[in-house]
């Protein structure tokens, strides 16, 4: 990593973290297991490490993950209208069931609130949400995640999961630690 970044928390750090959201999780689902919506790309490396984790605490505890793809951002670091690019499988079931969406981070809220709605509309029973990261920010709707790591500035993060596309396509996405840009 070049001087343009920070390190915000180690691999050590992010793992402690993830071992943390796991175990709320399993306090308050002990037996009837939520649907795991992850949202790609960004969610990508941190729900497969708390899928992980899960099962290291609990290993009869069977987590169902699907995936959705949202396109928030595009090409730039600035948030625009979400849609969604690729909706979960056809066989997953939504109706009746508790989810819990997995994102890397919340800032503005709009991809969360966006996700939550398509969900509660396809008729699940509750949403919940678990990010990583967690921005100081002004949000632009009412969303707060009900498991959470970090919290950070309003600043642009990089690694598990969060790219700086000005660095390259995917720029730092793989990184198994947290970094901010010191400029944009």
């Amino acid at each position: 990593m070049n001087s343009t970044y920070k390190q915000l928390a180690t691999a050590e750090q992010v793992n402690n973290t993830i071992s943390q959201i796991a175990t709320k999780i399993l306090k308050d689902f002990p037996s009837q297991t939520p649907l795991f919506v992850a949202l790609l790309r960004g969610a990508a490396p941190f729900s497969s490490k708390l899928m992980t984790e899960i099962v290291r605490q609990s290993p009869d505890y069977h987590p169902e993950l699907d995936n959705m793809m949202v396109s928030t951002y595009g090409d730039g670091q600035h948030a625009g209208e979400p849609h969604i690019v690729t909706d979960l499988a056809p066989t997953t079931l939504v109706t009746n069931r508790n989810i819990i969406i997995i994102d890397d981070v919340l800032d503005k809220g709009v991809t969360a609130n966006f996700v939550m709605k398509h969900l509660i509309n396809r008729g699940a029973k509750a949403v919940k949400l678990a990010v990583l990261c967690n921005k100081r920010t002004d949000r632009e709707y009412d969303v707060t995640a009900d498991y959470s790591g970090f919290e950070f500035d309003d600043n642009w993060l990089v690694g598990m999961g969060m790219d700086d596309a000005s660095a390259a396509n995917e720029g730092y996405r793989w990184l198994d630690e947290i970094w901010e840009t010191t400029q944009l």
